[in-house]
C-alpha cells in the first residue's frame, strides 16, 4: 500500500499516543488534570532518490508527537525511526520503532533493473543517555515488504546549547542482511544487458555504511522551533564494491533538511 501524507501523519499520531499513555504508567489518562503538549512538525528533506543513488530528491516528513504538561522533550535527530519507550529509567529507554524507505524505480540510471516497493520495516530500538549531553542510540527493524531484509542502524551524538540554540554532532553506522544488499545492490545477468552501463554482481550483507549527523536547533518560542540538519554517509563493504553506486550513482550518500515545530497545550482534556 502506498505511503501518503496522511498514512505517515495516522502513523506518527498512533504512535505518539501510545507513548503518552505508557509514560502514564498504571494512572487512567481521564486522572491527569494538567493536560498535554501536542506538537505538529513538517520536515523537508533532501535525500538519495534511492540507496546508491547520487541525485538527491526532496521529500516531505510531517509528524505529531504527544507528551505531558511538564514532562520535558527529549533529545531526537530527523534519522530516528517513530517509536516510543516502553521501559524509561536511569537513562535507559526501550521501545517499538517503525520506519519507511520509499520505492526504488527505474529512474537515475537503473533502466532495466529490477524496481523494490515502498518498504515499511518495524522493529525495536535500545537508547542510553549519560548526563545531559549524550545518548546512543540501536535500531533493529526488519522489513516486512519491499526489500524484506534486516536492517540496523547504530549512532551517538554529543548535544548541548545555551537554553535557545542547540546543537549535536555524531557518528552513524548502518548494516544490512544479504536480502537488504540484494535488493539494492545486486544486478543479475539479464538486468546488466539491459541497462548497457552495469556489469553483473551479487552483493551481501554486512556493514553498509558509516558517517555522521549534525543538527543545529533553534527555539523562536518555548512553542516554535526549527531544527537544520546534514549528514554524510559513505557505503562499505559489499555494497560500496557495487557497480549501481560506482557506474551510475555514488557511494557518499548527503542528506539534508529543515524542520518546523509548533506545539499547543491541551488542557483539561480526558478520553
Amino acid at each position: 500500500m502506498p505511503l501518503t501524507r496522511s498514512h505517515a501523519i495516522g502513523a506518527v499520531f498512533g504512535l505518539s499516543l501510545l507513548s503518552a499513555a505508557a509514560r502514564a504508567g498504571d494512572a487512567p489518562i481521564a486522572a491527569v488534570p494538567d493536560g498535554w503538549i501536542v506538537t505538529v512538525r513538517a520536515t523537508g528533506a533532501l535525500t538519495p532518490s534511492y540507496p546508491g543513488s547520487a541525485r538527491l530528491r526532496p521529500y516531505p516528513f510531517p509528524a505529531i508527537d504527544i507528551r505531558r504538561i511538564g514532562e520535558p522533550e527529549l533529545f531526537s535527530t530527523p534519522d530516528e525511526g517513530f517509536g516510543f519507550a516502553l521501559i524509561d529509567t536511569k537513562g535507559l529507554r526501550v521501545g517499538p520503532v517503525a520506519n519507511f524507505v520509499f520505492k526504488r524505480g527505474q529512474r537515475d540510471g537503473l533502466t532495466g533493473v529490477h524496481t523494490v516497493s515502498l518498504t515499511h520495516e518495524i522493529g525495536g530500538f535500545i537508547e542510553y543517555r549519560a548526563g545531559e549531553h549524550f545518548r546512543a542510540r540501536a535500531e533493529l527493524r526488519q522489513g516486512i515488504d519491499g526489500h524484506e531484509g534486516f536492517v540496523a542502524a547504530l549512532g551517538a551524538d554529543v548535544f548541548g546549547g545555551d537554553g535557545r540554540a542547540t546543537v549535536s554532532l555524531g557518528p552513524r553506522l548502518s548494516l544490512g542482511d544479504n536480502r537488504y544488499a540484494n535488493a539494492y545492490f545486486s544486478v543479475t545477468p539479464a538486468e546488466a544487458t539491459l541497462n548497457g552501463r552495469l556489469a553483473p554482481y551479487e552483493a551481501t550483507g554486512g556493514f553498509t555504511s558509516a558517517g555522521g549527523l549534525a543538527t543545529f536547533r533553534y527555539d523562536f518560542t518555548k512553542n516554535m522551533n526549527a531544527t537544520l540538519y546534514g549528514g554524510l554517509q559513505r557505503l562499505t563493504g559489499s555494497v560500496g564494491s557495487s557497480p549501481i553506486p560506482n557506474e551510475v550513482g555514488s557511494r557518499n550518500q548527503f542528506t539534508a533538511g529543515l524542520s518546523i515545530a509548533r506545539s499547543f497545550e491541551i488542557r483539561g482534556f480526558t478520553w
